[in-house]
């Protein structure tokens, strides 16, 4: 059990270390003024997608989906009881502010599985793992940008059916049903090899310019205004313990495979995303909260996933 939680914390302290990077180098002034934008996105729109699209060309196979299949189900049930659980958790420790309000519900429900998780799982899964846990997590992007961005939004306007069809069909939605169809079809053995190669090496750097991101993000704020606020701590531990460990319960109860135990770990587990940040910005809505958030837990989270993993 040693090995598998130092195995765990070494991913961890490796990622917030590049986080920190991404601090410095904002707070130093290294990189010029749009560098946010730009980094954001590469990691958004080329490198996730890249590493989307190989995983699923490599792993998604007729014999696979019949063997993980049933992981969407387990997900979708994940999300639902997500969203419920943030709902009433949040109306609990807002204590009437709206605003905080829905930055609590998103930060509840959706965990910052592509910074955090995404890495981790293909550190030491591979690819065939990080098949798996997006397969798990199918429905969670739905999820995000169909209900999820709304609760930041003060006042959102009436959206046409078509704004929600374009959030959905965002570049990682696209890139898995692209590379799905080359992975179900076979048609991965009629590409030259340089298609799957690149899309590997690109893929590849994804974890590095994530993290890298998440820090520069942070790099806005000073820390001492970051790690003030009691009721930041309680929700960044619900989100990082209490959660997680009530759906591992629930699989055990269900006595659900081991392999999706961990993947429901390396979901839930996982600390709050940059959306918490991004998204009140642009409505010049109060940023801080998101920013004590996304350190507290991200900080917190070097210890907590590596506990969290050795219960399995």
């Amino acid at each position: 059990m040693e090995i598998t939680f130092w195995a765990m914390f070494n991913q961890m302290t490796g990622l917030f270390a590049l986080l920190l990077i991404g601090y410095s180098m904002n707070r130093l002034g290294l990189l010029p003024e749009h560098t946010e934008e730009v980094l954001s996105r590469l990691v958004t729109k080329l490198f996730l997608p890249a590493l989307t699209i190989y995983t699923f060309m490599e792993e998604c196979t007729v014999e696979n989906l019949r063997t993980y299949g049933s992981w969407v189900v387990y997900g979708t049930m994940f999300v639902g009881a997500s969203i419920l659980l943030a709902i009433l958790l949040a109306k609990l420790m807002a204590r009437k502010n709206s605003y905080l309000e829905g930055i609590y519900r998103y930060v509840l429900a959706f965990p910052n599985t592509g910074g955090v998780g995404t890495p981790v799982v293909l550190a030491l899964f591979g690819t065939a793992g990080l098949f798996q846990y997006q397969l798990f997590q199918l429905l969670n992007g739905i999820a995000t940008y169909g209900w999820g961005i709304v609760q930041m939004i003060p006042n959102p306007p009436a959206r046409k059916w078509t704004d929600h069809v374009k959030n959905i069909c965002n570049p990682v939605f696209v890139s898995t049903a692209i590379g799905a169809v080359l992975g179900l079809t076979g048609a991965i053995r009629y590409l030259p090899p340089v298609v799957p190669s690149t899309l590997q090496t690109i893929g590849g750097a994804y974890s590095v310019l994530a993290m890298l991101l998440v820090g520069f993000v942070l790099g806005d704020y000073q820390v001492k205004d970051m790690v003030n606020g009691r009721p930041f701590y309680v929700v960044s531990l619900l989100r990082l313990l209490a959660i997680p460990c009530l759906y591992l319960a629930v699989l055990r109860l269900l006595h659900a495979p081991h392999m999706l135990c961990v993947m429901t770990c390396l979901v839930y587990a996982c600390p709050c995303g940059m959306n918490t940040v991004v998204y009140p910005a642009a409505y010049g809505q109060d940023t801080r909260p998101g920013a004590s958030m996304i350190l507290i837990s991200s900080a917190l989270s070097m210890v907590t996933i590596p506990c969290i993993y050795m219960l399995l």
